[in-house]
């Protein structure tokens, strides 16, 4: 077989000394360096293995050795530990049969198989590879160190354990009391989390975040340290930094309960945990790339019990609210909701869902990733790596037979085209776009390629909002208006209250002044005269004109008015409205 597949594995495959890479002694290797306790993998070390016996050898000076007799024995070279490992190209074997004849298989194209091999002359190893050649394989072979074969099967065991259920790690009730205790000083956690076991910091910092309400946690290793940051209300604080030492024994920790592969380092990886806590079970998505120092982590905390809220208490009103409430009785149409990544455009989706759906309905929805699950609804989720787009998806959920259709974005003109037309044919389809305000996605459908014949029938409601926080009730206080202040009120036309509310902090609301948050929002009904408009290619300030004419209230002025209303912070409007219009 050509040498042509050894480009395919990167690095791992050598033919040089200085290529080795320098690695640490292997004793406690799977374990210690890992940050894994053996009582998660029962991956504890047994007598007379390789690694019991060469416990103490330095893992360069093994590797060379091994390098030096491929040499001699005209072999190429794989550092298999550091190699992907596939449970595809393994399960060509019988796991306990490649375990006893010390050799995986790491690529295969279709007959074609490379495996490494820890000794090519073992009887066992030779039997072994003639089943393979018998049943037409074509064979390629590899030379690895045994230590690295035994290290490799391990951590394939590790992960694979944990694929074949979704694992559900609950917080013991007798240490719930005491991480709360710990957790009311954040900034003295490093301390705790440097003196405790991997799993257990991990534990700790999962009930953190829902102490805090933080909805994601941040891990961004420097070269001195590791910054831990935390969003809460969509606002990130730094609120400690971790030592590289503890840092490294976490993330090897987030990463195993994961499901990501221990020995790669160099790529973007994507995982998923579950947890219980006080008999709530929680979600985490976890996501990774690589840096300079280090694997730096998201980790996304997504409880199951969260409700779906309705539109009053996302925080609509007024006029915004009706149109949206309008537009959930219709039996066909394009309904856009727009704005940046982490305005809640998916959250306000699920609740028109929730208003529309109905056991008469079938709703489809094609998201990515689903984040909460919906009773009565079917929910799919696309696969780029699998060629199951949101434009392939969209067809293929139109031959469902569905009456309303939820799709996570539109990203591109095919997908702009599939769903103008799903639209235009007896379908109610939801959607999102990134654009700063409700009108703006008009020019934006038309500049992704639709035509303005596509848009303008087939488009029916638009909305475009943000997430402001709400000040925390326990420590915020009302202040007479500022001079400066009642002139923005002026500005937007809103009626000018005597006192508005500022933030400032306490232990409720984590010294942030803020506690939730709530959307400020702009909608609009496209109409037949907009429609026409539309057709005539206008430009957006013509558009704009007319719905501001048929009442349309803009997003700042939403936001004014719940700062009127003692919900929010003047500052918060501007942060979140901060572009022309």
């Amino acid at each position: 077989m050509a040498d042509t597949n050894s480009s395919n594995i990167g690095d791992s495959v050598v033919t040089d000394e200085k290529s080795v890479t320098t690695a640490k002694p292997v004793e406690n290797q799977n374990l210690n360096i890992a940050g894994i306790n053996p009582k998660q993998t029962n991956m504890g070390s047994s007598e007379g293995t390789a690694m019991d016996q060469v416990s103490q050898v330095n893992r360069e000076f093994l590797e060379k050795s091994v390098l030096k007799e491929a040499r001699v024995k005209n072999m190429p070279y794989i550092d298999i530990e550091r190699t992907p490992l596939n449970p595809d190209f393994i399960k060509v074997l019988d796991l306990e049969t490649a375990k006893k004849a010390k050799m995986i298989p790491f690529l295969k194209a279709s007959k074609n198989l490379r495996i490494a091999v820890s000794n090519p002359e073992d009887e066992e190893t030779k039997k072994v590879l003639q089943n393979l050649k018998d049943n037409g394989f074509m064979v390629d072979l590899s030379l690895a160190s045994e230590v690295g074969i035994e290290e490799s099967f391990k951590l394939y065991d590790a992960t694979q354990k944990y694929k074949k259920i979704e694992l559900v790690q609950s917080v013991e009730e007798k240490s719930i009391q005491t991480y709360e205790k710990e957790i009311t000083a954040l900034k003295d956690l490093p301390v705790k989390l440097a003196t405790i076991p991997a799993e257990e910091a991990l534990n700790l910092l999962d009930v953190a975040a829902l102490k805090t309400k933080a909805s994601d946690i941040h891990y961004e290793p420097s070269e001195v340290e590791t910054v831990v940051r935390f969003r809460i209300d969509g606002v990130l604080h730094v609120v400690f930094n971790l030592p590289t030492d503890t840092y490294h024994r976490i993330s090897n920790q987030i990463k195993f309960r994961s499901g990501m592969q221990l020995n790669i380092n160099a790529i973007p990886q994507d995982g998923r945990y579950v947890f219980t806590f006080n008999e709530r079970k929680i979600a985490v998505r976890v996501a990774s790339i690589p840096t300079p120092y280090g694997e730096s982590f998201v980790c996304r905390y997504l409880p199951s019990d969260v409700k779906a809220l309705t539109l009053e208490e996302l925080g609509f009103q007024g006029q915004a609210l009706k149109t949206l409430q309008d537009c959930t009785k219709i039996s066909q149409g394009m309904v856009l909701v727009t704005g940046p990544t982490g305005s809640g455009k998916s959250t306000t989706l699920y609740s028109m869902l929730n208003l529309m759906n109905s056991p008469e309905k079938k709703t489809i929805t094609l998201e990515d990733p689903v984040e909460y699950y919906i009773r009565g609804v079917v929910q799919s989720q696309i696969s780029e790596k699998a060629g199951y787009s949101f434009a392939d998806g969209l067809r293929s959920i139109l031959r469902n037979d569905p009456n309303i259709v939820m799709l996570g974005e539109i990203r591109d003109v095919e997908t702009a085209k599939t769903a103008s037309q799903a639209a235009l044919t007896g379908h109610v389809l939801l959607s999102t776009l990134h654009t700063n305000s409700a009108l703006e996605s008009i020019p934006r459908l038309v500049n992704m390629g639709l035509a303005p014949f596509m848009v303008a029938p087939a488009l029916n409601t638009v909305v475009a909002q943000r997430l402001v926080r709400k000040v925390c009730p326990k420590c915020s206080t009302l202040d007479a208006t500022s001079e400066s202040e009642k002139k923005e009120f002026d500005n937007e036309k809103i009626p000018v209250p005597e006192k508005i509310p500022h933030a400032h902090g306490c232990d409720e609301c984590s010294s942030t002044g803020y506690l939730g948050r709530l959307v400020i929002a702009e909608a609009i009904t496209i109409d037949e005269e907009m429609k026409n408009l539309i057709l005539k290619d206008a430009g957006l300030t013509e558009i704009e004109t007319l719905a501001f004419k048929k009442g349309m209230i803009k997003m700042k002025q939403d936001g004014l008015t719940k700062v009127a209303q003692g919900l929010t912070t003047m500052e918060e409007v501007f942060r979140t409205t901060n572009f022309s219009g």
